[in-house]
Formats: structure tokens, C-alpha cells, sequence
């Protein structure tokens, strides 16, 4: 049985098996290694010991960099969610990345963006936007404050929100404007925008498209 594993803090809620599940046709053995602190996490050689491929999310995406081979793309980036092992050796990816310049590609280039956030994956989202030469603005609660108190009503708008689950948003937007959020199955989000007249958008597209890109960059073919 194929064995997969996930480290972050906080991650009960992945839905990360059943993506790979449904993906795969198949069932896997996933484990999901929660850990409170950095020093917590164990080397990568014990962790591969029992597992195929490995994802890293918040708050450890630059964790492991030091130690894994990475494309000069990648390390650009400044952060990890993938890990493979090659013979004796440990390569790094962002899937985050793959799958965010993929869906803007596919289905926003034309939109008018705001990022909230400024984290990891909003470094991630600027990366992409800056390659594709699409303006953006962005508003992080450390520069702004309280990100319900912006004005968000430009038309064609989309929102990218790339702030953590402990962020609710409840401010008004545009009747055509667009609200994606990174984060998926989020029960604060689903019930504030449940009737609205703007589209609202949650992280499980990307999810399974990360998902597709891991598989391949484990060579684990779907």
C-alpha cells in the first residue's frame, strides 16, 4: 500500500487521503504528523523510513529547504511543500506554486486581483502574478489592520484570500466580484457567503491539483 504523510500544525482537518483516494482509484496509508514546534519534526532519513513522499504545510513550508535539491525556480520561492527521495538523495517542490499559476492561467487573467494576506502563499501568488505581468494590490492585517474594513467594491474583482483559517472575512464586495479562498471546507467562509450575489471559491480545486502535481513529482503515477 502506498504510504504518504503530511506535517504541519493544526491539520486535522486535511482532506489531503481522500484527494490522493479519489485521484488514485485506490486506498493509501496516510499519516498526518501534527507538531507544535520546529525542533519536534524528525530528519528526513527517519521520515522516509516509512513513507513514499512527503507534503509540508503551514507553518513549515521553509523547514526542510536547506536540505533538499531544489530548480532555481523553486528556490526563488523561498518555501517547500513537497519532498521526494532519489536514491540517498532529497528533492524539494511547490506544488502550491504549479497549481496557483495553473488555475490563473485557466481562469483569471483578466480579472482585477486583490491579495489578503502576506505570508507564504501570498509570496507565491506575487510570484506568479509578477510572471505573468498581471497587477495586483495587496492588503495584509500587519500593514492594514482589520481587512473587513477595506473597500473591496471594484468591479471585476477577485479576492484572493491567502490568509490563515484564523482570519473570518465579513466585508462587503462587489456584485460581480469573486472570492477565492485557499483554504477549503472552511465552515466560517461557507456560511458568510451562502446566498451572497459574489461567487465564492474555496481551496479544493487547488488541492486536487497539487495533489496531481505531487504524484508526478514522486513519480507515483495516477
Amino acid at each position: 500500500m502506498l504510504k504518504l504523510a503530511l506535517i504541519g500544525k493544526g491539520i486535522s482537518h486535511s482532506k489531503s487521503q481522500e484527494m490522493y483516494e479519489k485521484i488514485l482509484g485506490r486506498s493509501i496509508k496516510y499519516s498526518l504528523l501534527d507538531y507544535e514546534a520546529a525542533e519536534k519534526i524528525p530528519k528526513l532519513q527517519s521520515l522516509f523510513e516509512s513513507i513514499e513522499g512527503l507534503s509540508i504545510t503551514s507553518p513549515y513550508k521553509e523547514h526542510f529547504i536547506k536540505e533538499v535539491t531544489l530548480n532555481e525556480e523553486v528556490e526563488l520561492l523561498g518555501a517547500i511543500n513537497c519532498i521526494a527521495r532519489r536514491g540517498d538523495k532529497y528533492f524539494g517542490t511547490n506544488t502550491d506554486y504549479l497549481a496557483v499559476d495553473s488555475l490563473i492561467k485557466k481562469n483569471f487573467l483578466k480579472k482585477n486581483i486583490v491579495i489578503l494576506g502576506n505570508g507564504v502563499m501570498a509570496r507565491i501568488t506575487i510570484t506568479v502574478l509578477k510572471k505573468l505581468d498581471i497587477k495586483f494590490r495587496q492588503f495584509s492585517r500587519k500593514l492594514d489592520g482589520d481587512l473587513n474594513h477595506i473597500s473591496l467594491e471594484d468591479e471585476n474583482l477577485l479576492v484572493i484570500n491567502t490568509c490563515s483559517r484564523s482570519f473570518h472575512f465579513n466585508n462587503q464586495l462587489s456584485d460581480d466580484a469573486i472570492f477565492w479562498d485557499y483554504n477549503y471546507a472552511f465552515p466560517a467562509h461557507i456560511e458568510y457567503f451562502k446566498g451572497k450575489r459574489y461567487e465564492y471559491i474555496d481551496g479544493l480545486e487547488m488541492l486536487e491539483l497539487q495533489a496531481k502535481f505531487a504524484l508526478e513529482f514522486w513519480n507515483i503515477p495516477e
